[in-house]
């Protein structure tokens, strides 16, 4: 790997560590969002706060960096591998920003931002799997959870690479350890209502 796509890779991660919603709700209220809500720095709980546009706002900037990130990338003509190494950086940036102490978002529209400037067919099939999933099971964020698990093995079977694969999946595993509080949540009221 060269100096050039090393630098590519920690520039997505520290890009990734602009959180908007961080910025944004200490700029206009002063409040630290992590000490807010859900203590998420996403879109969902700025939008607790700022209402609709702070949601909207929040959610458009976290999906952007990773758009950034991985447009950057690519006009500095990283090889394929390092490209894919900047898809999960920006994303892991995002979960684990140096500003703010590691402690950021749950990395889902930083995701689907990068999988758009990555390949738009991966953003729609995560689109197409989170639609189709939520027939089944109510919850659009468990379903959206769901389709970044499925992600990786559909990519696989379209016949992308080896390390498109492989960072689809890093990404998924880190998007889910992020959410792994929300799932506790889920299987347990899961299991109380199956005694029930």
């Amino acid at each position: 790997m060269t100096g050039k796509e090393i630098l590519c890779i920690l520039f997505a991660y520290l890009l990734g560590g602009i959180c908007a919603g961080y910025y944004l709700v200490r700029f206009r209220t002063g409040l630290d969002i992590r000490e807010q809500g859900s203590g998420g720095v996403g879109a969902r709980n700025v939008g607790r706060v700022l209402g609709r546009p702070g949601f909207v706002i929040t959610l458009l900037g976290d999906a952007l960096k990773g758009v950034l990130a991985v447009v950057l990338a690519r006009n500095f003509e990283v090889s394929a591998p390092a490209l894919s190494l900047v898809l999960v950086a920006v994303i892991a940036g995002h979960i684990w920003p140096l500003p703010l102490h590691f402690h950021g978002g749950r990395g889902i529209a930083t995701a689907i931002g990068a999988y758009l400037a990555y390949d738009p067919l991966l953003a729609l099939a995560l689109l197409c799997f989170t639609l189709v999933l939520m027939v089944f099971r109510r919850g659009f964020i468990l379903s959206g959870l769901a389709a970044f698990l499925l992600l990786p093995p559909a990519a696989h079977a379209l016949g992308y690479s080896g390390h498109a694969v492989a960072a689809l999946a890093g990404a998924s595993v880190i998007i889910l350890f992020a959410h792994r509080e929300r799932l506790r949540k889920a299987f347990a009221g899961a299991a109380a209502r199956k005694e029930a």
